[in-house]
């Protein structure tokens, strides 16, 4: 199969160019022919005489330059997706198939919303829509049996609007109903239906009752082919006309009314029938659920606030019990569900939902007089069904072997290939054919079980269909003008490749091969003595490793596929499809790194190495690619908490977990061993990155710096010291406040204050906090001036009044509402340092004593001890993170703040999360607090963060087309003859694109100077 696979691409290095070239040149001429024989006696309408002319001839030149210096800047910057080094998110280049449906569509430019504007490339998108359903499992033959629903899809934009679309038909699906039997109280002659029409419930599927009498919740709750079958049930029991039921529905329609206005329209109609109270319907899907599911929420007016997040479990697929539990609760609640969403291939990880279960589910609910649609976005997963499809007549293809190693494909975990059997039950599938389909974008696709239910969202115009027998795709749907090109890619692709286990399910196959191959590599690439550790999201039997580090990593596939242990082995790595998530983390003097946002800064930092995320860069300069994703701990809880503790980190903090994944696309990739180099390539940067991050979460003797607060730096004076702190050194990773006694001054090295004032710092040199606080005297040196006057001084008796590990696991997850400080000192020099919450964040630390007016005077004991006090004039929540000018207006001086002081409920060395979580029960004084000179202030704790992140190109600014354009060498001179002139080189060798342009780069240059 592999062989069969090479042809359907252009390949990783333009193997099948000539193919491709030969065809592209035939799409030309064909359109020609057809051009030149519709009516041939028209004659040309472009003379040789008018080709020759000056206009016509430096127009040509135009184009070919421009067409040029584009195909020059789209090679050079676009991502090689094509590439077997790239490994980051769902994509590679289309199929060959794909291409040219495409290229020879786009000569005609069909117009798919109306059948006179697109008659063939309409027929293929109904074909392409059929052959979706079918692939999924649904009824869709080209002759399906008189009087069985047909299934019927059509092509979409994307995902995202395919979703919107199954949530819209869900939306109208369920009022449609109470839009009857309001449009019954309202029209004289569906009124008299109100007597005959008969229908069955969900709870009682085999009794007949009269749909007048059914009370709101039961209209609400009827199963989905019994409303769908409502016009015809009308016309079979009561001879009323299709036409003539949307003419008298229509002002009763949620289309037409909006939801709301028409519940508020049944509740009054019908308050002498019923006492009840409508409750808005929510829709039910994992709590990991794509980004386009709120989104749809809020264009379709049900509101993101009515999208229920059901939590997953360690494999991110939803958790059943959980789901069942938000199920029962509606039920008890009189809560309507509109949906319930399975994920078939979620794009973090690979996930596929028990699809099974919720079917199951939904079953036991109709039971109870609960319905709803079950929804599946396969939008990522949903062309693997085609590895569980028999081809139609086809003999199994015998392997053959190619010129580098051959790939093997895998058939899909038995736990997966149960839920694409399950696909065909499901009430609606989005899918999308430029994903996993290898077609061009955009091309997403919806497709229904019941093909009626595409009226639901029927939106016509007078245009659409003027009296044609043939079906126009516009009127259905969100999209009105929509490209007849991927109709004819998908149909082409589906044709030559065909959508089973011995054509795109085969390429499919070879995919799943190479992702656990490279699972496997992820899983052995650290050990016990290495210097770091990367850790598979889907987790790794122990047992298995042996095998995995002796039978698979390193071995040619013929080698893996021949042995069955490794076979099996490998079978079980990775996800349920092709997305390998993982983490990496690093160790420190032996012991692995416990702090989540260290390793999510390493991770971030070797991502951004390896991906193109801040302007266009040339991409010969990238060795490979690899995507990331964030575990959110409000989606990923439990899962998120799981995959923490397996990669060595704290859970207490819940913070979010940055994921580096890859996603495997190409059906080369494992040839010839090609993912050994893709890995090499990985470790290597993971080295690369490794020595900041080791550096500084190592504790070890280094100069420490403290600001001195108080008057008084004499013999015998007491004084207090605040740490310069950082949050990403952990030798400074502190929020430290000390009072010592200064017991020896160096009367060699004293000198006088100078009179221009900078705050006075305290440096002790070689020593760690440990060894400040517990010497008995410790020598430092204190600056004070500029050019820094200093004296050696020596501290004894040294005492915590505060010490706060700044850890990330110690800082909360949000800024408070309003600034918190420390407030300590004594009564006659209390002083303030800001309490760091949460990084970002700024130092703020009076070193002269501030103004207090308390309508309770602090205690000698209080202030020794230190107390908390929130500004409840200064809000920081709202503000941080803070700029300087926000932080110079808080610190006015002689400004009186509105203050609240509070007892401080930890001990003095309390290294935990919330510290300022204090209330009424800690409340002592109110009153106000200013400060009576200028505070330290400084935003020195945050640097560092990223220790590779580069600086700000002032001179280049923003990327643009024009910059890059300078970097393109000119045309060839058989160009340069044409246009009578080629791009003029700067001296360095980068061409621009007009002498203007280097002189503003020369005006910028002049600036930054």
């Amino acid at each position: 199969m592999h062989n069969a696979i090479a042809s359907w691409f252009l390949g990783p290095q333009a193997e099948n160019k000539e193919r491709l070239k030969t065809l592209f040149s035939r799409a030309v001429d064909d359109a020609a022919h057809a051009r030149i024989n519709y009516y041939e006696e028209d004659g040309p309408f472009v003379s040789q005489a008018m080709k020759e002319s000056p206009e016509f001839t430096s127009n040509v030149a135009k184009l070919e330059k421009e067409f040029y210096y584009l195909s020059q800047l789209l090679n050079k910057y676009s991502v090689p997706f094509f590439s077997q080094r790239y490994a980051a998110h769902m994509c590679f280049e289309t199929s060959m198939p794909a291409i040219l449906g495409w290229i020879l569509t786009i000569l005609t430019n069909p117009n798919n919303v109306a059948f006179e504007a697109s008659p063939l490339t309409t027929l293929l998108e109904i074909d392409v829509g059929r052959q979706l359903c079918e692939m999924l499992g649904y009824y869709a033959p080209t002759e399906p049996e008189l009087g069985r629903q047909v299934a019927w899809g059509h092509i979409a934009c994307d995902g995202t609007v395919a979703n919107a679309e199954s949530m819209w038909a869900a939306r109208n699906l369920k009022f449609y109903p109470l839009s009857l039997r309001l449009a019954m109280e309202k029209d004289k002659i569906l009124a008299t239906a109100a007597a005959t029409l008969m229908v069955h419930t969900c709870a009682e599927p085999d009794k007949e009752v009269l749909f007048s009498e059914l009370d709101p919740w039961e209209l609400l709750n009827l199963p989905t082919d019994v409303v769908l079958d409502l016009p015809a049930q009308l016309y079979l029991q009561c001879r009323i006309s299709a036409t003539y039921i949307g003419a008298a529905l229509k002002d009763y329609l949620v289309q037409e009314t909006g939801k709301d206005v028409l519940m508020q329209m049944f509740e009054e109609t019908f308050k002498d029938k019923w006492t009840f109270k409508l409750k808005q319907p929510q829709y039910l899907i994992s709590a990991t659920r794509h980004y386009s599911w709120p989104k749809a929420a809020a264009l379709t007016g049900i509101g993101a606030s009515n999208m229920v997040n059901i939590a997953v479990d360690a494999n991110a697929r939803v958790k059943i019990e959980e789901l069942d539990k938000q199920l029962q609760k509606r039920l008890d609640d009189g809560v309507p569900v509109y949906a319930v969403v399975a994920v078939i291939g979620t794009t973090e990880e690979g996930a596929v939902d028990p699809l099974e279960d919720i079917l199951k589910l939904k079953e036991k609910f109709q039971k109870k007089g609960l319905s709803f649609v079950v929804h599946a976005d396969a939008a990522w997963g949903g062309y693997f069904a085609s590895m569980i499809r028999d081809p139609p007549g086809v003999a199994r293809r015998a392997p053959t072997k190619g010129d580098r190693d051959h790939v093997f494909g895998f058939s899909l975990r038995e736990h997966t290939v149960k839920q694409f059997h399950a696909l065909a039950h499901t009430d609606s599938i989005t899918i999308d054919p430029h994903k996993a389909g290898y077609i061009p974008y955009p091309a997403g696709g919806l497709c229904y079980k019941d093909g009626r239910m595409r009226q639901l969202v029927t939106w016509s115009a007078p245009y659409l269909n003027q009296g044609s027998k043939a079906e126009s795709i516009g009127i259905y749907g969100i999209e009105g003008s929509k490209p007849g090109a991927p109709a004819a890619a998908i149909y082409l692709h589906h044709h030559v490749v065909g959508l089973h286990k011995e054509g795109h399910g085969a390429l499919l196959g070879e995919v799943v091969w190479t992702s656990s191959r490279l699972s496997a590599l992820w899983a052995t690439m650290g050990d016990e003595e290495s210097r770091f550790i990367v850790v598979p999201f889907n987790e790794v039997k122990k047992e298995d490793m042996e095998i995995i580090r002796t039978k698979i990593v390193g071995k040619d596939n013929k080698t893996v596929h021949d042995d069955p242990d490794a076979r099996r082995v490998l079978r079980n790595l990775g996800s349920d499809l092709n997305i390998n998530a993982f983490c990496v983390n690093f160790r420190v003097n032996g012991e692995v790194n416990d702090d989540v946002e260290e390793a999510n800064i390493l991770s971030s930092c070797i991502y951004k190495s390896l991906s193109i995320v801040d302007e266009p860069v040339d991409v010969k300069e990238m060795p490979m690619f690899i995507s990331s994703t964030t575990f959110e701990m409000e989606a990923y809880d439990e899962c998120a908490t799981k995959f923490k503790e397996r990669v060595g980190l704290e859970t207490e903090s819940r913070q979010d977990l940055f994921v580096m994944r890859n996603v495997v696309m190409s059906p080369f990739q494992s040839a010839g061993n090609f993912i050994d180099k893709v890995a090499d390539i990985f470790k290597g940067e993971i080295e690369k990155k490794l020595d900041p991050f080791i550096e500084r979460n190592t504790i070890k003797p280094s100069q420490l710096g403290f600001i001195v607060q108080g008057s008084g730096h004499k013999i015998g004076d007491k004084i207090h010291l605040v740490q310069m702190p950082n949050f990403y050194d952990a030798n400074r990773r502190y929020q430290l406040i000390l009072r010592a006694d200064v017991i020896e001054i160096n009367e060699d090295q004293e000198v006088e204050d100078d009179t221009t004032r900078i705050p006075t710092i305290c440096v002790f040199k070689d020593t760690t906090i440990e060894n400040i606080i517990a010497a008995k005297a410790i020598q430092a040196t204190i600056l004070e001036g500029w050019p820094t006057p200093w004296k050696v001084v020596t501290l004894s008796n040294i005492e915590v009044v505060k010490n706060r590990s700044l850890r990330s696991r110690y800082r909360d997850l949000t800024y408070p509402d309003y600034m918190h400080a420390y407030l300590y000192g004594t009564p006659e020099e209390p002083f303030i340092d800001h309490m760091l919450l949460r990084a970002p964040n700024w130092q703020i630390t009076t070193q002269e004593k501030v103004d207090l007016k308390l309508d309770t005077a602090l205690s000698a004991d209080q202030l020794k001890t230190g107390v908390i006090v929130e500004f409840v004039d200064e809000p920081e929540a709202a503000r941080q993170p803070f700029l300087e000018d926000d932080v110079k207006e808080v610190c006015d001086v002689g400004r009186a703040h509105r203050v609240k002081v509070y007892t401080d409920p930890h001990p003095a060395t309390a290294h935990r999360a919330g510290p300022a979580q204090v209330g009424e029960k800690e409340l002592i004084a109110q009153g106000t607090l200013a400060f009576t000179a200028g505070p330290w202030i400084s935003d020195g704790l945050n640097e560092g963060r990223d220790p590779w992140e580069k600086g700000n190109n002032l001179v280049g600014g923003p990327m643009t087309i024009e910059k890059l354009l300078g970097t393109i060498p000119p045309k060839p001179e058989l160009y340069a003859k044409k246009t009578g002139a080629v791009r003029k080189a700067k001296p360095s060798g980068a061409q621009v694109r007009e002498d203007k342009w280097v002189d503003v780069l020369k005006g910028l240059s002049s600036f930054r100077k």
